[in-house]
């Protein structure tokens, strides 16, 4: 039997969470929707987890957990399937049927003109629709454009179920505010919960259900339109600021300067929080929002050139890393055409294994379009995840890596690529060998020293 929490005190929601007698349906089972279905199964909800993957939804219903490096994760899981509180299955529409909250947390991307694409959403919401009953409660996860959940979400599901939300059912949005290596702690414990309502009533049935699961604050925002604007002008802030960095960078290259000297240096004082720049921009959050947000202010008439520029100067570093591999086999004597390059770091962050959007897929097109000779190294993927992700030959060791290779380029600073020793650099590559750091892995004097060529963002190499 569902209870249905809409019209229930709050007192009333977190004992049927905590009881069981709560059934929540998680649509979408990737990195955010499962740790999101396990932390609800966790303390005692009934959870059903939908996804269109098979794959997932079978090693669901065999006790296995897909995601791998996410501490508590496994845990919390396991517990849940051996006291049988989540299943999974790939019937949205039953998902939606036999739960009385439903939470969307299917992927936003982008379209090849990059105008949002909400058709996960769309699709997700169609079916809700239909299985909606009286007094259910439905909350968006997905990053959106502001507007998304009191306009397209909420038409479809009225339209769908004849009911009138707000009324006769509970809609609101709450941004996912999680990184992959920490989502248990960043949603339960680390930031505060948000929650825009489309209503009142909404907003304080959705917060009292999180609060069955979040032990820090929960801030309701006055509509669901704020929501989701938090979510993305953060993203759109650090985007801006990373660009900013990247420019200041290439200025610094150009005038013998040190870009990392210069901003350890100024960020001494507390009016200056400048980011550190690399190779670009990835991931499955800072490259869309602004776009999201783009797109929202082009329908009012308003045109946003900061964010424009920011994003051009960010989807530009990949291709400055090439012009720094080029102007350093230049200088050791060798062609780009047939050098043996090798790539250290896939992923689009350090000590991540997602390669969603990571600078390292374009950096690898463009080489490989050149004609150079490419390997891989990235401990934390196997080759058959470098194959899937960037079809390039995979090295399982640092020596396979560099051994004959004319140039190393650092894209992603893994912790354990920290304390490398550029003596074996020097004893295995090519010589004269090419070290590109994006990262500010290297320091550019070592490399100096062990005889190998320097180019390094932000970093003229005739200034050490």
């Amino acid at each position: 039997m569902l209870v249905k929490i809409f019209s229930q005190s709050k007192e009333n929601i977190l004992n049927s969470v905590k009881n069981g007698d709560v059934t929540i349906t998680v649509f979408g089972l990737g990195n955010i929707g499962f740790p999101i279905a396990s932390i609800f199964a966790n303390v005692g909800a009934k959870v059903i987890g939908v996804d269109k993957d098979e794959e997932r939804v079978d090693l669901i219903n065999s006790g296995i957990c897909y995601i791998e490096n996410e501490p508590e994760l496994m845990e919390m899981f396991k517990k849940s399937y051996e006291e049988g509180r989540i299943t999974a299955t790939t019937d949205t529409l039953k998902g939606a049927i036999n739960s009385d909250v439903k939470i969307i947390a299917v992927p936003t991307i982008l379209t090849q003109y990059k105008t949002p694409d909400l058709s996960a959403i769309i699709n997700v919401t169609e079916y809700i629709g239909k299985g909606l009953s009286q007094n259910d409660v439905v909350i968006l996860e997905s990053s959106v454009p502001p507007g998304t959940t009191e306009g397209l979400v909420k038409e479809i599901l009225e339209r769908r179920s004849g009911l009138k939300a707000g009324v006769d059912f509970g809609l609101a949005f709450s941004p996912e505010r999680v990184m992959s290596g920490s989502i248990i702690a960043d949603f339960t414990v680390k930031y505060p919960k948000i929650v825009g309502g489309i209503n009142e009533k909404s907003a304080n049935a959705v917060i009292a259900l999180y609060k069955s699961v979040i032990k820090n604050e929960l801030i309701k925002v006055r509509d669901a339109k704020t929501a989701e604007a938090v979510k993305l002008f953060k993203g759109v802030y650090r985007d801006v600021n990373i660009a900013l960095a990247n420019e200041l960078a290439l200025i610094a290259e150009n005038l013998g300067l040190d870009i990392f000297e210069i901003i350890a240096t100024a960020n001494t004082e507390p009016f200056s929080h400048i980011h550190i720049p690399g190779a670009g921009v990835g991931g499955h959050c800072i490259p869309y929002y602004p776009y999201f947000v783009m797109d929202a202010a082009t329908k009012v008439g308003i045109t946003s050139p900061l964010m424009e520029t920011a994003r051009r100067i960010n989807e530009r570093m990949p291709l400055h890393l090439i012009d720094l591999v080029t102007d350093g086999l230049k200088e050791a004597g060798k062609n780009p055409e047939t050098a043996r390059i090798a790539i250290f770091g896939l992923t689009f962050r350090s000590d991540s294994k997602s390669c969603v959007n990571t600078p390292a897929s374009v950096i690898i097109e463009k080489l490989r379009s050149i004609g150079a000779e490419l390997v891989a190294y990235d401990p934390l993927l196997n080759r058959d995840e470098v194959l899937k992700f960037f079809n390039l030959d995979f090295a399982k060791t640092l020596e396979e890596a560099i051994t004959k290779a004319d140039c190393v380029v650092m894209i992603t600073a893994h912790t354990v690529f920290k304390n490398l020793n550029l003596d074996d650099f020097s004893k295995r590559m090519k010589m004269p060998g090419v070290i590109v750091d994006a990262r500010n892995v290297f320091d550019p004097i070592d490399v100096l020293k062990a005889k190998l060529v320097y180019r390094g963002v932000g970093r003229n190499p005739k200034d050490f």
